[in-house]
């Protein structure tokens, strides 16, 4: 008589444990996730002293190439992560032109003992992205996209495929929260691309809550704090004011 193989059951594994939630996962504009948002930027705030420029010059606005340096470096990660690759790429380089001929496998040397998910990644997609930059621009800066439309704005990341689509939705959102924080023209647009009502009481009390907090900065903060001495991220915030905020623009495509 043939002995029938009874096939071996497998053995039990632990079930994994449930992922982390997404710090930077979209937030819809409801009242009580605006409120959330504003106690969330108030704590950051606090560890973020404003600029304090010389006498008869404008606050300094947002560097775009630094968000976008941020963002490829803290996406899925606290922003401590970002501020920590930013500051040691600053102080590593003479200026950007440097930067930007160097090869990927330097810069993940230099951030190697930050331990990045996908460092070597993150780092060739940062020098595509600037050379692309470069290539369009004839220089490293992204300044020009305030003044360009939704349209032209597009155009310029069709033509830099490089800059990858969460990077692109990113600097997008920013400029649109910039909008709504510090610009004297209308925001309506703005409004109306972020899910805000305005003729919402809700939405009324966050933008001008908002408006008074960013004031003193004229720009969105990138930071979580000061710079730790021991070169580690600072993690006392999972997100920076910029990064907090961004999350009630639509949401893009991941990377």
């Amino acid at each position: 008589m043939q002995e029938i193989a009874v096939p071996k059951k497998k053995p039990k594994t632990e079930a994994k444990a449930d992922a982390a939630p997404d710090p930077r996962a979209p937030l819809s504009p409801t009242p009580a996730n605006l409120q959330l948002v504003l106690a969330e930027l108030e704590k950051v705030l606090a560890d973020v002293p404003p600029p304090a420029p010389k006498e008869g010059e404008p606050l300094p606005q947002l560097d775009l190439v630094e968000a976008m340096l941020h963002i490829y470096f803290a996406d899925g990660l606290p922003c401590g992560y970002g501020q920590e690759a930013r500051r040691r790429i600053q102080e590593s380089f003479v200026d950007r032109n440097e930067f930007r001929v160097t090869e990927a496998f330097e810069v993940e040397d230099l951030l190697r003992d930050l331990t990045i998910p996908d460092l070597f990644d993150r780092c060739l997609a940062v020098r595509d992205s600037v050379a692309q930059i470069y290539n369009d621009q004839n220089g490293v800066n992204l300044g020009f996209l305030r003044e360009a439309g939704v349209s032209d704005r597009n155009t310029f990341f069709q033509r830099v495929p490089a800059l990858q689509p969460h990077a692109a939705n990113f600097l997008t959102n920013v400029l649109t929260i910039e909008d709504l924080c510090f610009s004297d023209k209308s925001t309506l647009r703005a409004q109306q691309r972020l899910g805000l009502d305005p003729k919402d009481a809700a939405a009324e009390k966050f933008l001008d809550r908002l408006r008074a907090l960013l004031k003193p900065y004229g720009h969105l903060p990138l930071d979580v704090g000061p710079h730790l001495s021991t070169r580690k991220p600072n993690l006392t915030h999972t997100l920076s004011p910029a990064c907090l905020l961004v999350r009630l623009g639509p949401p893009g495509k991941k990377r």
